[in-house]
């Protein structure tokens, strides 16, 4: 999300976030741009963050400067831009995490995602699938919850951090189940995925990659 004077957001939804909210006009930074991504590299926010950088580029005729800022489920990144030059020199790919969930959720948010950023437009929409390690002993959702049943508390998920779309998503469905399980959190979705590849962790909920 970009931040200009208030604070505007270029929103980069990864997950379902909706804000089609113009920014006001005003001049626009000149040299290069950073474009921070609050999860760390590897997960489907880096990845559409990285294409959108680099059309972007191209679009504006600057450097467009890629800064993975992980942690807090995404807070860390936020707060990095809510509390950066608010020229739009640096901007934000937003989720349905960094700026629903995040204020909700913490007591004490590190942001205020209302006053703190102005949304300029919706990039995407995805679903978020649950994915599972490839020897799991089960192959399909019915085979996958009374596995869970049967073993409480044994599964365990990973997550792009506490608070995280991919968090909330795995919670829904482990008490839509009724299975108990347990919450391994990452600073983005990409070291969930190397270790679900590695067979470190059970299962998660994310964007198909």
């Amino acid at each position: 999300m970009a931040r200009f004077s208030k604070g505007t957001a270029l929103l980069c939804a990864v997950a379902m976030n909706a804000f089609p909210i113009a920014a006001n006009a005003q001049q626009w930074p000149t040299g290069s741009l950073t474009f921070v991504i609050p999860f760390a590299p590897g997960g489907p926010g880096d990845v559409v963050g990285r294409v959108l950088a680099e059309r972007l580029a191209v679009i504006l005729g600057q450097q467009v400067v890629l800064e993975n800022v992980g942690g807090a489920g995404g807070m860390a990144g936020g707060s990095r831009v809510a509390k950066g030059p608010s020229d739009g020199s640096v901007f934000l790919l937003g989720t349905v995490g960094t700026h629903a969930m995040s204020q909700t959720l913490y007591a004490k948010p590190m942001y205020n995602s209302v006053t703190d950023f102005a949304p300029v437009a919706l990039i995407n929409e995805v679903p978020l699938t649950l994915m599972v390690r490839k020897t799991f002993p089960a192959n399909d959702l019915q085979g996958f919850i009374a596995y869970g049943k049967a073993n409480p508390g044994v599964l365990n998920f990973g997550t792009g951090g506490v608070g995280s779309a991919s968090h909330l998503a795995c919670v829904l469905m482990s008490t839509m189940a009724g299975i108990k399980t347990v919450h391994v959190s990452y600073r983005g979705g990409g070291p969930a995925f190397n270790d679900l590849i590695a067979e470190q962790i059970d299962w998660l909920c994310s964007v198909p990659m």
